[in-house]
């Protein structure tokens, strides 16, 4: 091969493995593309300015590890303190509060957390989600068994008698997540007071089309599976959650806070599986034993 050759092999491998580490490249920047807003909070802030830091991560699909790195001691009351001073500026901004999603309701664990969902987050089931909202552009896809009322409950000593009677209906619900709050090397293990501060992860929540009364369907061993492409990913079971015994705890904690239940707000209860990722160009669904299924296109 003469010299001229040899240049213009060399030139060409050289101009490939340019493009390709530009492929490569693109590739990594959109997995990990959220910015890192940790910088922008430090220590002593009060609850208004910590909630106007996780606002701005909410807004911008962000990270922060923020609360981790200065509040490692954060605890509960003070974290839904900085919750529902959050919910309030959104308010204030124009959302809309659509109902509250629990956490930590397990029978041999029962310790149950709530946080807020917004009627902005609402995803029609059959319908489309923007990958560029959530995190990394990868929600993770949960299926819980979700409520939704029909009376108000302004508490704060609500009976379980009470509460039956508020409730219109029962059915399968999925929650979109999206793990803005980060541990202070920039995991997934930050507190649970942290994560209340921000609303527990939520990115959004998926109706399904209908609610059944509750005595139709067997709703505490109601199972669940989350299928990607049209394989299953996941799949678990609703037997171990107490579901109602969370809802009802919401139903008495929100007065702390000036809230209460009201008629039209859902409440979902946890998934009854571990959550998978999705990302763009997946198709989803979150097919039930017993409720309808749902799903979603991501884009």
């Amino acid at each position: 091969m003469d010299i001229l050759k040899r240049t213009a092999v060399c030139r060409n491998f050289f101009q490939f493995f340019i493009l390709s580490a530009i492929v490569i490249f693109s590739g990594c920047k959109a997995d990990k593309s959220s910015k890192d807003f940790s910088d922008e909070l430090g220590a002593g802030a009060d609850n208004k300015t910590i909630a106007e830091h996780l606002i701005k991560v909410r807004k911008s699909a962000g990270v922060t590890r923020a609360l981790a790195l200065h509040y490692p001691d954060l605890n509960e009351e003070r974290a839904y303190q900085i919750q529902m001073t959050m919910l309030s500026m959104l308010e204030k901004e124009g959302e809309q509060l659509a109902g509250w999603k629990m956490g930590g309701a397990g029978v041999q664990d029962f310790h149950p957390l709530f946080g807020f969902m917004l009627a902005s987050g609402e995803v029609q089931s059959g319908g489309t989600a923007i990958c560029s909202k959530f995190v990394h552009n990868s929600p993770l896809v949960e299926a819980e068994v979700g409520f939704l009322m029909k009376k108000d409950l302004p508490g704060p000593d609500i009976t379980m008698d009470e509460l039956v009677d508020a409730i219109e209906g029962v059915g399968g619900f999925s929650e979109l997540i999206s793990l803005r709050v980060q541990d202070a090397k920039g995991g997934k293990d930050a507190t649970p007071a942290q994560n209340i501060a921000d609303g527990l992860s939520n990115g959004g929540f998926i109706r399904p089309g209908q609610v059944y009364p509750l005595d139709a369907y067997d709703y505490k061993n109601e199972s669940a599976r989350v299928v990607i492409n049209g394989k299953t990913i996941s799949e678990g079971n609703a037997k171990k959650y107490k579901l109602l015994d969370a809802v009802l705890f919401l139903a008495n904690a929100l007065p702390k806070y000036g809230r209460h239940l009201r008629a039209g707000d859902v409440v979902i209860t946890g998934s009854i599986l571990d959550a998978p990722p999705a990302k763009a160009g997946d198709d989803v669904e979150i097919i039930f034993s017993d409720f309808e299924s749902l799903s979603v296109r991501f884009e």
